[in-house]
């Protein structure tokens, strides 16, 4: 009971926890996709394994800067960093996602692979939204990083699970693939490119206007 007590009224430690268990799922997830990349000879999924694992070394980047005593420019920096990183890593992976895409190569996966990856990603995208709600109006930059963190990888796992999807259920309808994940994968480009472009714009407008605050003293 105390343990949930604490998670309850410990706005830090329950960040904290939640990040950690985000970040075990996060690899775990990164080490399954390798795996099954690997058996079935996907570049898809090597690709992705790839990017969850940068995912997770963002993931404890942020959990490093989780401290009650870091100052207001600390914590900016630390979200400007964060929308650097994701910015860079989300251009790479999107260039290699459309030459895959252009190769039309697709591989039937078992469908234990896709029930796997359907539960991950919509408890992922669920998980994501709620908190991304609940902590839409507060003003706490590095909790921001693991909301935004969350979004674009819940993002990502729904590009990955209708790639998979369609590539073992809809294998008779080459046609309907290759207009159905370039779209996707452009609006999800979009929307992590936009996420980590507000990012970086919101850490530079309040350290300007923390820095000008200084100087009027």
């Amino acid at each position: 009971m105390s343990l949930l007590r604490r998670i309850k009224n410990d706005t830090q430690f329950r960040i904290k926890l939640f990040l950690c268990l985000a970040l075990a799922f996060n690899m775990a997830y990164s080490i399954f996709m390798f795996v099954v990349s690997q058996v079935s000879s996907s570049d898809w999924f090597f690709v992705m394994s790839i990017y969850y694992g940068l995912i997770s070394t963002a993931r404890i980047f942020v959990f490093r800067q989780i401290h009650a005593k870091k100052g207001e420019i600390s914590k900016l920096n630390t979200l400007r960093a964060c929308g650097y990183f994701l910015l860079i890593i989300n251009l790479a992976v999107s260039v290699m996602m459309f030459i895959i895409i252009r190769k039309n190569q697709y591989v039937i996966y078992h469908q234990i692979t896709v029930i796997a990856m359907a539960t991950y990603t919509f408890t992922a995208l669920t998980v994501a939204i709620i908190n991304s709600i609940k902590y839409v109006k507060k003003h706490e930059h590095v909790y921001s990083c693991v909301k935004i963190i969350s979004l674009i990888c819940a993002s990502v796992s729904i590009v990955t699970l209708t790639n998979t999807m369609l590539a073992t259920f809809g294998q008779d309808n080459a046609l309907l693939r290759r207009i159905i994940l370039p779209i996707l994968c452009t609006v999800v480009s979009v929307f992590i490119v936009v996420s980590a472009i507000f990012m970086i714009c919101k850490a530079n407008l309040y350290i300007r206007i923390l820095k000008d605050e200084k100087e009027r003293e």
